[in-house]
């Protein structure tokens, strides 16, 4: 919220890709602005729908939809490493870029963070869990450092004895890569390790990129 409001954003369309389910955009439908959150999950735009009756959400891939105009664009939370079709296999990018780049009016901005390459030692399996009081949550992550891509492996427990096992296949991007590309597309770039007060992991970095106005 900050990131727009330095940059004289204080109102208009703020487009939320990758809305999941739809916390993002209660906060900027609570602060004034207009929200469209897009998701390719049906059962998360219903979620987003629900917390958040006052914006529009469309059922879609980031990929594919159509980028209205606005006054920003935000793809916070990893939301650009999935892997979540096989056409994205292949596909940088590029391309989201300068379709964001022509959506935004002049001053515009682009928020998005992304998850770098070096997440888990080469050869090697990173292994964490958390717990609560009737929940258990198991990850495993590995990397293929020839793809550059990771794979997370989570398993969820609940009391109730239901439990299943989610794979989330992402692919890693080099932040100086990323930050060559986008100013190819036209646009001015910062690299944050935070959002203000809220550091990224190692390995994490985040981006806000300008249209000049």
């Amino acid at each position: 919220m900050e990131i727009l409001d330095r940059n004289g954003i204080h109102d208009g369309l703020v487009i939320d890709l990758g809305c999941g389910s739809g916390l993002w955009a209660r906060e900027l439908v609570d602060a004034g602005y207009r929200v469209l959150g897009i998701d390719i999950s049906e059962a998360m735009i219903e979620l987003s729908r629900n917390r958040v009756p006052e914006a529009e959400f469309s059922v879609g891939s980031l990929f594919e939809v159509e980028i209205l105009r606005c006054q920003a664009v935000t793809a916070v939370n990893e939301v650009l490493n999935y892997l979540f079709d096989a056409e994205n296999e292949d596909r940088g990018l590029g391309r989201l870029f300068r379709r964001v780049h022509d959506a935004l009016v002049p001053g515009g901005v682009f928020v998005f963070d992304v998850l770098g390459p070096g997440q888990v030692p080469s050869g090697t399996r990173a292994r964490g869990f958390r717990v609560g009081e009737d929940w258990a949550v198991l990850a495993e992550r590995e990397e293929d450092v020839e793809r550059g891509t990771m794979e997370r492996r989570i398993v969820s427990f609940r009391k109730v004895g239901e439990y299943y096992r989610r794979v989330h296949r992402v692919r890693l991007y080099d932040p100086s890569e990323l930050s060559a590309e986008l100013e190819r597309t036209g646009f001015r770039v910062r690299t944050l390790r935070s959002y203000d007060g809220h550091p990224l992991s190692e390995g994490h970095a985040a981006f806000v990129a300008r249209k000049p106005a």
